[in-house]
């Protein structure tokens, strides 16, 4: 539950507060009522708002601490308040609002030197842009809070910089460098530091290694934050209720470390101690916490139907505004029901969960692709502009030399002639800048397009440019350019087409010439293929068949091209004078109403080859096969190597 977990890893920046605080707000209030307009009545303030930071009142009490901290210009106070309406609309998720308190908060800050609030401001914005995947841009703003922490000495803003890239890491599925950022933060913890702040560092390790399956490393932090939630208990007796949650995430991750180490009854003895700590205040990823470790316990212990109900709970907690935990829950019950041997059940939900995976995925593609396209039409506005100008220029150049040369034949005297020498010197340096200026608008421009096109791209146009401006060049290095060029433009026409394939099966626009065709014939004749293009690569094809003969149903050419693209290296890779040998095993058998192609240690599953092509490549042979009704799954983790598998049914009904 990747999104659910950021969510709960960085919720530890909230404020201690009380349960059952009816009767303290309202002692408060009275209070409040009696007192004089000073100091005093904006520290009575200040304790309500921490009383009444769960709810609704919390916003209006933060206004009336802003304005009368102003009144009085007291900077401190205001800098609270600022922090008070960045933790409220933080809560609730509200981007745009934290940004312009994070800009109110600064120069409160700045004056009454209370940074440490100032950054976990920062910490909250950065945490927002995790929590709605803009990755990148976490990691920039963490680096750079990272800085200004140090510039002004502040351990706890440095902390919390390596905390939001830590979640920034985790977010983009980067788990080591996300725990190695945390790891950092809690090096620099000081030993008698805010215990808030050591308790939100240990509760993120604490989650991270559970999720690597770090078994030794989790039982090392969760018994160091449960020393120190006792200590801080003792030390203040008074904010137990208000650590409910904390103390609900200590015994659920115990409970998570006993079920990983096989000792289901002392994970189910620390579930029982979190349900003490439940209320209907509690927060809602604890809530779906609790009922996610029911559901692994009674798996652990093989009730199936109690952990499906449990996992159901989970479900309808998550389904509206938490849509990949959502998917990954219904993978977590399809699994409940793989090992209770239903596989009827464990069938639909995969498809449930795999759909909505995809259209995740796909959403996100195409926004993208959008940015994209709008970054490559700006940028081809301006090129064109340049052009414009560039040729105005030339002219003017050309209009100003031929000028120049008449001056000089003509029957001037030097003073003229040099006095014309120094304007076109003068002239000339314009051009030199005129050409520097293009090439960094060229450099931008280039920049900003994908490397596997603008490698090519590159090729073309310089050595294009070698030729033209360089006609005393001998043949041999003419011949050797213009191969450059022949090569850079095949591989960019590939490049091309196969993005305009992948347009068109999309957009469900690609014709197809369908035919009946053997497909063990059609095998033979792709290994064939595949061998003449493996000559200088090393790669050796074992080609076997479980089936004598099968008719496929299919477009003949496009399927042995997606098959040859398994079989091969990608186009952009250039073998050693000793390339390695690699041996595919290419198999080809019958499941079922499927034909089932099994292609192990293909390099187009290889991580090691992993480019623009070669995704391209994958993307327009999942959705060839999603055409026919088959299925594409590629596995570069196997157990015995990167794998890639057809499944193609034996009578399909596309057209």
């Amino acid at each position: 539950m990747k999104r659910l977990i950021l969510l709960m890893i960085t919720c530890y920046c909230l404020l201690p507060g009380h349960a059952n605080t009816d009767i303290a707000s309202d002692s408060l209030l009275q209070v409040l009522q009696t007192l004089p307009h000073d100091t005093t009545r904006l520290s009575t303030l200040n304790d309500i708002i921490k009383i009444e930071q769960n709810n609704y009142k919390c916003i209006q009490y933060s206004d009336t601490l802003m304005q009368e901290a102003l009144k009085l210009k007291n900077d401190k106070y205001a800098s609270l308040a600022a922090y008070y309406h960045l933790l409220y609309y933080y809560n609730r998720s509200e981007q745009d609002s934290v940004a312009k308190w994070i800009v109110r908060i600064e120069p409160y800050v700045q004056r009454s030197g209370l940074w440490d609030y100032f950054f976990d401001a920062q910490r909250f914005q950065i945490d927002l842009y995790t929590f709605t995947e803009q990755y990148e841009l976490a990691i920039s703003e963490a680096n750079k809070m990272k800085q200004k922490a140090l510039n002004t000495n502040s351990n706890r803003g440095t902390v919390a910089a390596y905390q939001c890239l830590s979640n920034a890491y985790i977010g983009s599925q980067r788990w080591d460098e996300g725990l190695k950022a945390l790891e950092e933060a809690y090096r620099l913890l000081p030993k008698k530091g805010n215990a808030v702040v050591h308790i939100s560092v240990l509760s993120q390790l604490i989650s991270v290694t559970k999720e690597m399956k770090d078994n030794n490393r989790q039982l090392k932090y969760l018994q160091e934050l449960e020393s120190v939630l006792r200590k801080f208990i003792i030390d203040n007796p008074s904010l137990k209720d208000g650590f409910a949650d904390v103390f609900i995430f200590n015994e659920i991750f115990y409970a998570h470390y006993y079920l990983n180490t096989n000792q289901p009854l002392l994970a189910y003895s620390h579930i029982e101690k979190s349900k003490k700590y439940l209320t209907e205040n509690t927060y809602f990823m604890y809530k779906v916490l609790y009922y996610d470790i029911y559901a692994e316990y009674y798996q652990s212990i093989k009730q199936y139907q109690q952990a499906s109900a449990y996992i159901d709970t989970t479900l309808t907690m998550l389904k509206k505004d938490f849509t990949s935990d959502y998917a990954e829950q219904l993978l977590k019950q399809a699994k409940i029901w793989v090992e209770a041997e239903d596989y009827n059940k464990a069938t639909t939900l995969y498809q449930q969960a795999l759909a909505i995976k995809d259209s995740a995925a796909m959403a996100l593609s195409n926004t993208q692709m959008e940015q994209i396209k709008k970054s490559y039409n700006l940028d081809k506005i301006e090129l064109k502009q340049q052009k414009q100008t560039n040729q105005i220029r030339l002219t003017s150049l050309v209009a100003i030399t031929a000028i120049l040369i008449v001056l000089f034949i003509s029957l001037f005297r030097l003073f003229k002639i040099r006095k014309a020498l120094k304007y076109s010197e003068s002239e000339i340096r314009k051009a030199a800048e005129t050409v520097r200026v293009t090439n960094e608008i060229k450099n931008r421009f280039l920049s900003n397009m994908s490397y596997n096109i603008r490698t090519p791209l590159n090729n073309v146009v310089g050595f294009s440019q070698l030729i033209a401006s360089e006609p005393n060049i001998d043949e041999n290095t003419r011949e050797e350019y213009s191969a450059i060029i022949h090569q850079s433009s095949e591989k960019l026409m590939r490049l091309v087409n196969d993005v305009l394939d992948l347009s068109r099966l999309e957009a469900k626009m690609m014709k197809f010439q369908i035919q009946d065709y053997d497909a063990v014939a059609l095998c033979n004749e792709v290994c064939y293929m595949a061998r003449m293009n493996n000559e200088k690569t090393g790669i050796q094809i074992r080609f076997t068949s479980e089936v004598d003969s099968l008719s496929l149903h299919t477009d003949t050419t496009r399927l042995g091209h997606a098959l040859l693209s398994t079989l091969t290296y990608p186009q952009e890779y250039e073998p050693e004078e000793q390339p390695e040998e690699r041996i595919i095993y290419f198999t080809v058998s019958r499941n079922g109403g499927m034909l089932q192609f099994r292609i192990l240690n293909s390099p187009l599953a290889d991580e090691n080859f992993t480019s623009q092509e070669s995704i391209i490549r994958h993307e327009i042979n999942q959705l060839l096969l999603a055409y026919f009704g088959g299925i594409y799954q590629v596995n570069a983790q196997g157990t015995e190597g990167s794998e890639i598998v057809f499944a193609y049914p034996i009578a399909s009904e596309s057209e």
